[in-house]
This record gives C-alpha cells, sequence and structure tokens, in this order.
C-alpha cells in the first residue's frame, strides 16, 4: 500500500466557492513530490488576506497549470507510483473536512479517475485519538508539540514536509508496529 501526503492552498475555505491555487503531493517511501500552483477559475484574483497567508499572487496562479492538468498530473504521479491493484492512502491535515472533499470534487468535476482504491487519513482526527487532551489540533501546534520546523508554512510543499513528519511522530505514538491499514482503521473506528 502507497501512502501520499497531499496539501491544497485555496482562495479561502469554502470548498465549492473558492479556487485552488497551489497543490503539492509526496509519495512517503521515495520522498518524491509534485508541486504547481493552479491557474484561477472561479476568482479574478487572490485576496490581499490569502496572500499575506500565504506568499501566493495573483500572478504566480497566472503562470500555473489548469485544474484539469492539475487532475492528470497527480493522476499520472500516483498511478506512476503504486502498482497496478495496489491501494493507496490519502494522508492530508484536516482532510476530511478540506482536502479530500477538495480533491474529490476536483477530480470528479474534471472527469478525472484514479485507478486505485483509495483510503483517507485525516493527521487531525488522528491527534485527538492520540492526544485528546491537546487545545488545539492546528498544524502549526503539532508541529511545535513534536519540534517540527515548517520552512513553508501555508504553502502545500512546506505543509506536506511537515504533515509527513507529524504523520511519522503520531503513529509511533499509536502503535511503533501498526501498519498504514491499521492507522486508517483505529482512527476511523473510533469516530464512526
Amino acid at each position: 500500500m502507497k501512502v501520499f501526503y497531499l496539501d491544497f492552498e485555496t482562495t479561502g475555505l469554502n470548498l465549492y466557492h473558492d479556487d485552488i491555487i497551489e497543490y503539492a503531493l509526496m509519495e512517503s517511501d521515495s520522498g518524491d513530490s509534485i508541486n504547481a500552483f493552479v491557474q484561477l477559475q472561479k476568482k479574478t484574483e487572490v485576496s490581499e488576506f490569502i496572500n499575506k497567508l500565504t506568499g501566493i499572487t495573483t500572478d504566480m496562479t497566472k503562470r500555473g497549470v489548469t485544474v484539469e492538468e492539475a487532475c492528470r498530473n497527480i493522476k499520472t504521479f500516483i498511478n506512476g507510483h503504486a502498482k497496478r491493484g495496489e491501494s493507496v492512502v490519502l494522508v492530508a491535515h484536516n482532510g476530511d473536512n478540506f482536502d479530500f472533499p477538495l480533491f474529490k470534487r476536483m477530480m470528479n468535476e474534471n472527469s478525472t479517475r484514479i485507478m486505485h482504491k483509495i483510503l483517507y487519513l485525516d493527521t487531525v482526527k488522528m491527534a485527538q485519538l492520540i492526544l485528546p487532551r491537546m487545545f488545539s489540533y492546528k498544524q502549526v501546534n503539532l508541529c511545535k508539540l513534536f519540534k517540527i520546523k515548517n520552512e513553508q508554512e501555508h504553502r502545500a510543499i512546506g505543509d506536506i514536509i511537515a504533515l509527513k513528519k507529524v504523520h511519522v511522530r503520531l503513529a509511533k505514538l499509536l502503535d511503533k508496529t501498526a501498519t498504514i491499514e491499521k492507522q486508517v482503521e483505529c482512527v476511523y473506528s473510533k469516530f464512526r
């Protein structure tokens, strides 16, 4: 089973009305990754707030790929790393509420189908299970707890590099011998 870390940067928090402006995907074993800016579709510019938060400008998105190209790139990347018939796990921070629905919508709207069974693992839910007394489960707070430095916070590539380290630390706390399948099963059996 192949594990991939996924992150999107967007023009806002509305899954249906805001645009993806950057994505990153990393394969766990090899560390191979893809990262690109994405052209705006619904918005005409990146807001000042998002620009200050991410450092991404409207001009950067103009040089980006289309959403259709982003879908093809993600599909090609996953298919290039996972064997035929092998399941894949997408790991994202707050994935259940943001990245996974965004990923599914983007792929469906662009008629892009990945020919692998996809499992999803949200590190927020994983952290809630393992560290039930934390005040906040934001990735920045987990990075502080585990002394992980995110060199590019609120940028897709920086966030997935930090995410992989957070996930590894959480997995060790859950059970050092747990496979990724067991991690998914354990986390989601608790939240059903």
